[in-house]
């Protein structure tokens, strides 16, 4: 049914029900139920009639599904809830305008009709297609029964609130409190790992001082890049760069000052847009970290070596380690530092990265589009 079936209070025979409801009030009025399987209004049942008046006034959002069909009836604070799905869903069953959550939604709607029981729960996840594409959300919901004068249940009374914008924020909040515990505890690790760096290089308390300011220095410029850093909140930073700039800004803190070359980078000049800096450079960091903490970076001889070009449309990075601890097997599980990697690359920059663990080192490989590098 593409329109609403809407006809003058005279067709649902002369009845002027429901006073008032706002502007869901005049829709049930105008809609010609003679032609639903409620039947026109002059002949709905008492406690529909009660159910509906008090409904319609109410600031809260309810929908009442009614009879073996599930015919939907809504308040003006409802309407919104449902999207395009509104006018047309008033007055028909339930099935035809929230077909995609049917599934879901009819067994709770049973539930209720069948036992009388209401049906509670907070922020309870729904599949809904309201606007013109799939959407996951969240509502506070309570469906009870309606009861007719023969003590049946006549109807379903749903009255919800939607939560996905809380839910979406303690998603956040809980992902910005688990990030800040892993950085402070990364930080703990790459202060103890530069400190051991310094000490071998240096040979009087006064250079060992210089040095260890040095790093952390560095270490300090590179956090700068890497802010906020909760993966799909990234703030642009104001100046473009370059992926070589980028890949010594990360890696400075752990150079060892000394003849031998721990880490070596090379690649044609490529050009880090602003908005992609945060996501690179975070990928880059943790991945720094990893090496750090059990990687060739936790070794005196370890050593990295990364290595990028230009292939296609895509910019390609091998970041490739050596001489740190022997590696048996690829890890069975993927830290929270791995997972931040990940969604810098794939989500935020929708590129692809690929692990090879060899028994030497880690092999990494970074793909990302170079129209969303520069962006």
């Amino acid at each position: 049914m593409g329109k609403m079936d809407l006809d003058t209070s005279e067709k649902s025979g002369g009845d002027k029900f429901p006073i008032g409801g706002g502007e869901m009030g005049r829709l049930v009025r105008a809609l010609d139920w003679s032609k639903t399987s409620l039947g026109p209004i002059s002949a709905w049942p008492a406690h529909l009639k009660a159910a509906v008046g008090l409904m319609l006034p109410a600031q809260a959002q309810i929908v009442l599904f009614w009879g073996p069909e599930f015919v939907a009836l809504y308040n003006d604070a409802y309407a919104p809830t449902i999207g395009d799905k509104h006018p047309r869903a008033l007055g028909r069953p339930a099935r035809e305008n929230w077909t995609e959550l049917w599934d879901d939604l009819e067994p709770l709607l049973r539930s209720v009709r069948d036992t009388g029981e209401t049906v509670f729960a907070k922020d309870r996840p729904f599949y809904i297609e309201r606007h013109g594409y799939p959407e996951n959300v969240n509502f506070d919901i309570s469906y009870s029964p309606v009861w007719d004068e023969a003590g049946k249940v006549g109807g379903v009374l749903c009255i919800v609130s939607e939560t996905t914008e809380r839910v979406a924020a303690q998603e956040r909040q809980r992902l910005l409190l688990r990030e800040t515990n892993h950085r402070l505890k990364n930080l703990f690790a790459m202060i103890d790992a530069m400190i051991s760096l310094s000490v071998r290089s240096a040979r009087t308390p006064q250079e060992f001082a210089h040095a260890l300011r040095g790093r952390l220095a560095a270490l300090l410029r590179a956090k700068e890049l890497i802010r906020p850093g909760i993966v799909g909140t990234e703030q642009a930073t104001t100046e473009r760069t370059t992926v070589d700039a980028l890949v010594r800004t990360i890696l400075q803190p752990y150079e060892d000052n000394t003849s031998r070359t721990r880490i070596s980078v090379s690649g044609p000049p490529v050009v880090v847009g602003a908005t992609a800096v945060t996501s690179l450079a975070l990928a880059l960091h943790e991945s720094a970290t990893n090496a750090v903490k059990y990687g060739s970076l936790s070794e005196p001889n370890g050593a990295i070596h990364i290595e990028w070009d230009v292939q296609g449309d895509d910019l390609r990075i091998e970041w490739q380690e050596a001489d740190g601890p022997a590696i048996a097997a690829s890890p069975h599980t993927r830290g929270f530092g791995s997972l931040l990697t990940e969604g810098s690359i794939v989500n935020q920059l929708g590129g692809k990265i690929e692990y090879d663990w060899q028994p030497n080192g880690l092999r990494l490989n970074i793909t990302v589009p170079l129209d969303r590098l520069s962006a």
